[in-house]
């Protein structure tokens, strides 16, 4: 049986052989074990480190991405999204317990990638025998989690049609057709185990001509090692160069710079930012929490999602409530509300503070015949030819939002105060976030603030 170590050398050896400086001098980063006795690594510094020194570079070619796989898939791969391919291909690769990956592309790689992921949510999710029970979650956790299963289930399909379609990409593996049914246990969970690889560990890339183009992720060898985090130095690469012609230009290495604004002395923990993001979508995403105490406040970003409460004070005004959901959906303005602190203040987001200015427009019950004539002054402030409503009508919607807050508060005290809730770290700190910015954004209304 392989171990942790020789892994590690057989990664090195097989980056080599790609092209890649893995000498001491030149990959001045290791993998080693936050804790002994788990499998949770980080990345470390193996001598002191000026700013923006150049940590290691990984050829192009040792990159996993729809780039570096769609040749060996055929042309009914373009069906699949980078996600579904990058996924496939672990799935149909995935190392069998205590053995290695056989994969003669990038099998010493996949061999390094996390053997489980017993700790994610979604995890609980799909299997059901572990974690805790979701009624113990807030409200916006437990929708953010049904809707990550929700594309697990639509790439799981997507590649399950791609593999029915085209089974000689099984020709080198024990699979068969008949394993890709979508109500197989085996292929849920393995594929699962592979989904998660690439949801938990991908970074962008740029790939595709649009810079925004959603296949612009890969899988990067060493880098997936660094553990996340939002207010610590955080390694980077280097900016990229302005094409004017993506097309023309070939995918380059990918380097890893280490942090800019300090140096960084000889065996500290490396750190890569994976966006600034809230707890709610770090637990549902990545499967852990930032405790805030652990945050400096001025540097916390916080949200709260409050789609379930709104939506309730929409359906609570009868036929004039479902009238003006269609109106936010034309808009485009339905759902997708939520409070946030960042900055050491707290606020609404825009979307939220458009919502609630409607409902503070029209009263509950039958539609006014005069609806159209009423939703003008909201219309105007939409399109940007008024900054306000009325006074009397701003006053409203503040007091509307005071009682959302309110509502989080309560919920959010009673919850944590639960033996069951308080067993669970990360939990807490789920509700901890929603009480937090509930709080502060409901001062701000009290005192009058400007919003």
């Amino acid at each position: 049986m392989a171990t942790h170590q020789s892994r590690w050398r057989n990664l090195l050896s097989w980056l080599n052989e790609h092209g890649m400086e893995t000498s001491e001098t030149s990959l001045l980063v290791e993998r080693r074990l936050i804790r002994q006795g788990t499998e949770y690594y980080g990345l470390y510094t193996k001598k002191a480190l000026s700013p923006n020194t150049t940590l290691f570079t990984v050829p192009r070619t040792a990159l996993m991405n729809i780039k570096t796989l769609s040749s060996h898939y055929g042309i009914g791969a373009k069906s699949l999204s980078a996600t579904q391919l990058i996924s496939l291909h672990l799935l149909l690769h995935r190392p069998l317990p205590g053995k290695e990956s056989l994969d003669p592309l990038f099998g010493p790689y996949i061999s390094t990638l996390p053997r489980d992921f017993d700790y994610h949510p979604l995890s609980w999710t799909i299997k059901g025998s572990m974690g805790p029970s979701f009624e113990l979650l807030p409200p916006s956790a437990t929708q953010a989690l049904r809707d990550l299963f929700s594309k697990f289930r639509s790439d799981l399909a997507g590649v399950s049609s791609y593999v029915r379609d085209n089974p000689r990409v099984l020709e080198t593996t024990s699979k068969t057709c008949s394993d890709f049914v979508e109500s197989s246990e085996w292929l849920i969970h393995d594929y699962l185990w592979a989904w998660l690889n690439v949801n938990t560990r991908c970074i962008y890339y740029q790939v595709k001509n649009s810079p925004a183009d959603p296949d612009n992720i890969t899988l990067c060898p060493i880098l997936d090692f660094a553990n996340h985090s939002s207010h610590l130095p955080c390694m980077s690469p280097p900016p990229p160069s302005v094409k004017r012609n993506f097309r023309s230009t070939r995918c380059l290495d990918l380097s890893l710079l280490s942090p800019s604004d300090s140096p960084i002395d000889a065996d500290c923990e490396l750190y890569l930012k994976y966006g600034g993001h809230c707890n709610r979508v770090l637990f549902a995403e990545y499967g852990f929490v930032l405790p805030l105490d652990l945050i400096p406040k001025d540097e916390r970003v916080l949200e709260v999602n409050v789609d379930d409460i709104v939506e309730t004070l929409f359906l609570e005004k009868g036929e004039t409530g479902a009238w003006m959901k269609d109106v936010l959906v034309l808009e485009n303005y339905w759902r997708d509300w939520t409070m946030h602190y960042a900055s050491g203040s707290a606020f609404p987001s825009y979307r939220l503070v458009i919502a609630l200015r409607l409902i503070s427009i029209f009263p509950p019950g039958s539609l006014s015949p005069f609806s159209k004539d009423m939703l003008r002054p909201w219309k105007d402030v939409v399109v940007g030819n008024s900054d306000k409503l009325s006074p009397n009508l701003e006053e409203t919607w503040r007091g509307i939002l005071q009682c959302v807050c309110t509502t989080i508060v309560e919920r959010a005290s009673k919850a944590l105060v639960k033996s069951e809730i308080q067993e669970h770290d990360s939990i807490v700190a789920l509700w901890t976030e929603e009480k937090f910015v509930a709080e502060r954004l409901s001062d701000l209304v009290e005192s009058g603030e400007t919003l």
